[in-house]
């Protein structure tokens, strides 16, 4: 295909050619709207003459477009020019956690499991919202997480910080590519494809898990679980078929027993969420047994299981460390404070999810909460720290509630809220 930059798409000026995939092409771009840069992905495929393909695209695009949670990518738009489909969305400044793992890799060092157990849970965070609400990735790899935080750069040769982020981007790329080709085609990445999509069979979320064990293995052994040599790719999809992935040395039982079920190759006998994978697995390296679970399961209960684990182990460590061990005591302490905020953060998003009776305002109640704070002349990094929350959860929330209310501003919602009645009615949460 031509090179897009310097045209014009959905009032994005498109600068540069960052890059060029397999199944799409990525410019960097400034939204005029927006006021800010953005990536917009331009498919390999052609529209213009196909009404079915056509509309499989815009129900696909509009369908990913709607997800909003603060480990998935956003999109803010989707279109073709000239036949040609592309989506708009949030540039994200971060380092590719392939490249964390090549160099980590390359050095002869692993992922401590500590550091692994973090990045799989908010993975898992994101997976399962997408799942509930019927969307499969289909793509899932290491290439396609950025590794992003609030206080800088990421240095690739140092551990990774506390306060790292994985980002989940390119959500619905390959649904989206595949909704533009043949029904039939597969999509995706080879060296993590799930059983079923090798043979070329329809898949659930379930294969998405099945990629989230590839990348569990790969960060606690340093390799992936099945290899071929360059070009073989029939060797690499057979094998996951035919092979169990070979056992990682130095791994305990538990954890072992964890990785081997989410490579499963009965979808059968995987996890059912992403985020009983994210349980087991802070169980088994943490040494806790999981707690019972309800007859009726409430939404994304593994992961806030996992979460208030983590919470009660950052408390053990901080009665383990010596009085004097400041820089310990230190990184102990900030541990507890991220993951009191990442159960925040999801008992945030599972109240979401839980159906609730009609109200007379369209919020959430911590959208409420944000918009009330907003009221009072707080700035997001105010609020954020008023509700321990951070703040790309913060603005996650006033753009739900800008959405919501079709406002272009904080001070416009707050009007519209205050002139409605919302702000106040605390009967109504």
């Amino acid at each position: 295909m031509s090179d897009w930059t310097g045209r014009t798409v959905s009032k994005v000026r498109l600068q540069e050619r960052l890059g060029r995939g397999g199944m799409a092409e990525v410019y960097l771009g400034q939204h005029a709207g927006l006021d800010r840069p953005v990536a917009v992905k331009v498919l390999h495929s052609f529209l213009a003459d196909d009404a079915a393909r056509l509309e499989r695209f815009r129900a696909e695009a509009q369908a990913v477009a709607a997800l909003r949670h603060p480990h998935i990518v956003q999109v803010f738009d989707f279109d073709l020019l000239d036949g040609q489909p592309y989506i708009v969305m949030e540039l994200l400044p971060g380092l590719p956690l392939d490249q964390y793992l090549s160099r980590l890799h390359g050095a002869g060092r692993r992922l401590p499991p500590e550091v692994t157990v973090r990045l799989v849970a908010a993975l898992a965070s994101a997976l399962d919202y997408a799942h509930a609400r019927g969307i499969v990735h289909r793509d899932v790899k290491p290439a396609n997480v950025i590794l992003r935080r609030e206080a800088g750069a990421l240095d690739p040769e140092a551990p990774l910080p506390l306060d790292v982020e994985p980002v989940l981007t390119d959500f619905g790329v390959a649904r989206l590519s595949r909704a533009v080709t043949l029904s039939g085609s597969i999509s995706g990445t080879p060296a993590y494809f799930s059983p079923e999509q090798a043979q070329g069979r329809p898949v659930d979320a379930r294969a998405d898990i099945y990629s989230l064990g590839v990348m569990l293995y790969e960060m606690l052994a340093g390799r992936l679980p099945f290899d071929a040599p360059d070009g073989e790719v029939i060797a690499l999809l057979l094998k996951p078929i035919s092979e169990p992935p070979p056992p990682i040395d130095g791994l305990s039982p538990a954890v072992w027993a964890v990785v081997s079920r989410a490579l499963a190759k009965d979808p059968e006998a995987r996890y059912a969420r992403a985020g009983d994978l994210a349980e087991a697995l802070l169980a088994s390296v943490f040494g806790v047994s999981a707690r019972p679970r309800a007859a009726e399961t409430p939404p994304l209960a593994g992961l806030l299981d996992t979460l208030d684990l983590l919470v009660a182990q950052a408390r053990a460590y901080d009665r383990a460390v010596p009085a004097g061990n400041y820089a310990a005591r230190a990184a102990v302490t900030r541990l507890g404070e991220l993951a009191g905020q990442a159960l925040n953060e999801a008992r945030d998003l599972a109240a979401s999810l839980r159906p609730r009776p009609p109200a007379a305002h369209p919020f959430s109640p911590r959208e409420l909460e944000v918009l009330g704070l907003a009221a009072q002349g707080l700035t997001n990094k105010e609020i954020a720290y008023r509700l321990n929350l951070s703040e790309r959860t913060v603005q996650f929330h006033m753009n739900s509630v800008f959405n919501k209310t079709a406002a272009g501003s904080r001070t416009e919602a707050v009007a519209l809220a205050l002139q409605r009645g919302w702000l106040g009615k605390t009967e109504d949460r």
